[in-house]
């Protein structure tokens, strides 16, 4: 089963910086086919260290900020909320085991953040992560983003970042 999986793509996370990517996901999703599609959403609790250790108050639970980009929303097959850096929650994982999925490909934001604690869960548990970097980026900007790209080669294999 070939999947993709887009990590965080919001409206909260959405700046100047990433604003292109819920178009260059879309436009690559078009030309390769994927038997399913799965998107997940932040949710920031209320009682989460992003709040009391990062001063990160915004994606709370009823915030316009955690709306996914439409464009996301509609090619997406599933939507996982989730309050974690990491996109594999128990249902993810139940339904990459059932499927015994090997590989799967990632795309989305924020690549030092949600993308290397997702790319490195996947990895933890044998299943390899395809970091489509071009269709990854972070709101702190290009040389974060080519930091995180570079220790994730370290982390799981220089082969797993295309």
């Amino acid at each position: 089963m070939k999947i993709i999986l887009i990590v965080d793509v919001q409206q909260g996370f959405i700046n100047d910086l990433t604003k292109h990517i819920p178009i260059e996901i879309d436009k690559h999703i078009k030309n390769f086919k994927y038997d399913l599609i799965v998107a997940t959403r932040f949710i920031n609790k209320a009682d989460s260290l992003f709040q009391s250790e990062l001063g990160f108050n915004a994606m709370t639970m009823l915030s316009q900020e955690t709306k996914l980009v439409t464009v996301i929303k509609d090619i997406s097959d599933i939507v996982l909320m989730k309050s974690t850096y990491s996109s594999i929650t128990e249902d993810l994982a139940k339904l990459l085991e059932k499927n015994n999925v090997e590989e799967i490909y990632i795309a989305g934001l924020n690549t030092e953040a949600s993308i290397m604690a997702t790319a490195l869960d996947l990895f933890d548990k044998g299943i390899k992560p395809k970091i489509l970097s071009s269709l990854c980026m972070t709101q702190k900007g290009e040389e974060m983003h080519k930091n995180a790209l570079n220790l994730l080669k370290s982390a799981i294999g220089s082969v797993n970042i295309l």
